[in-house]
């Protein structure tokens, strides 16, 4: 009785001409990267995050009432590769969602979808009107090449914290330091003053010593951008 032998040779040439095929399907979903970061991130023209050395991750991120929340979206591609652009919501308008496009220090707004070519760092921003409902929103960016999808998941929180009416840009060291503030002078430096002008609305109606104690030194900033969300994120879970 002849027993059928395997051939081997056959065998490991469709196992090879199986890996290479699932390294070409692979290949389009590694050529590319949809991030998202906070407003603090220091990010390069090539997308990568200068400061701080590991950045926060952003997954379920805590959004203020009747006021603005911001984060940076990064795209990266190989040039000339097209895509496009997306941010979902689910439930539909529960916020106000707004997309710029980052010219170096400049903001140039967008509607979505955004069809691009090359890696580009986005400014997500987002508003809760005052009386939003206390709740989770699904905002995801999501990122369409050649019919390849990436998408991040992200949850938002809608605290309670309500941004007091009339909020002026303002900064924060100069209320708890006494320091007179840097002038606020491209669109990118504009909106981030907005945003801790906000901060600086409700921290009138916190502890001082709370506020000093995650704030830091007033003698040195910090080489972290990202150490201000540590009070950042005490104001917006305040009751």
């Amino acid at each position: 009785m002849q027993w059928w032998a395997p051939d081997r040779a056959a065998i490991w040439r469709a196992a090879l001409a199986w890996e290479l095929l699932c390294i070409a399907l692979a290949a389009p979903a590694a050529a590319q990267e949809l991030r998202v970061y906070s407003e603090l991130a220091r990010i390069d023209a090539s997308g990568n995050v200068t400061a701080p050395a590991q950045p926060r991750e952003i997954l379920s991120p805590a959004v203020v009432r009747n006021g603005f929340t911001s984060f940076q979206i990064v795209v990266q591609v190989k040039s000339g590769t097209p895509y496009w652009l997306y941010v979902g919501e689910n439930p539909d308008n529960a916020v106000k969602v707004s997309l710029y496009r980052e010219i170096g220090e400049r903001l140039e707004p967008l509607t979505s979808p955004y069809h691009g070519d090359a890696t580009q760092i986005f400014w997500l921003d987002l508003f809760a009107d005052r009386n939003a409902v206390v709740r989770r929103v699904k905002i995801e960016p999501e990122l369409d090449v050649g019919d390849d999808w990436v998408v991040y998941p992200m949850e938002i929180r809608v605290m309670e914290a309500r941004v007091p009416d009339r909020a002026p840009p303002a900064s924060m060291r100069s209320f708890l330091c006494g320091q007179p503030a840097e002038p606020a002078v491209t669109d990118l430096e504009k909106l981030r003053r907005r945003n801790e002008g906000q901060d600086v609305a409700l921290a009138a109606l916190a502890p001082e010593p709370e506020l000093r104690s995650r704030l830091g030194d007033c003698q040195n900033r910090p080489a972290d951008p990202e150490s201000y969300l540590r009070l950042r994120d005490y104001l917006f879970h305040m009751r």
